[in-house]
C-alpha cells in the first residue's frame, strides 16, 4: 500500500491507496500540494481535516471540469471512487489520518 487512511479519532483503518491508483491520484495531490502547501506523500503522514477534505473535493471537481474524462477512464474511475469516500468522511465530519509506507 502507498497510503492508508484511518480515523484520526480512533485509529480505525478507512481504506488504502496501492501505488496504482496513488499514481492516477497524483494530479490532485500535486494541485493539492500547490493550494495548501501540504503534499500527500506516499512515505510520510498527514492529517486531513474536514476544510482540507473540502479542498481536495473542489480541486476533483476542477479536475472533472476541465478534462476528458474518456481518455483514461480507469484513472476517471479511480478518482471518482476516492471523490466519492472523501465526500463520504468530509460529510461525517470524519477527520482522516494519512499513514504512508
Amino acid at each position: 500500500m502507498a497510503l492508508d487512511f484511518h480515523r484520526l479519532d480512533n485509529n480505525e483503518y478507512l481504506f488504502g491507496l496501492d501505488d496504482h491508483i496513488y499514481t492516477h491520484l497524483e494530479v490532485i495531490f500535486t494541485e493539492y500540494k500547490h493550494q495548501t502547501g501540504i503534499f500527500v506523500d506516499p512515505y510520510g503522514d498527514t492529517e486531513l481535516t474536514v476544510d482540507k477534505q473540502k479542498i481536495i473535493l473542489k480541486i476533483i471537481d476542477t479536475y472533472i471540469n476541465t478534462t476528458d474524462l474518456n481518455v483514461n477512464k480507469e484513472k476517471t474511475i479511480e478518482i471518482m471512487w476516492f471523490r466519492a469516500l472523501i465526500s463520504y468522511f468530509s460529510d461525517k465530519e470524519i477527520i482522516i489520518k494519512i499513514l504512508g509506507d
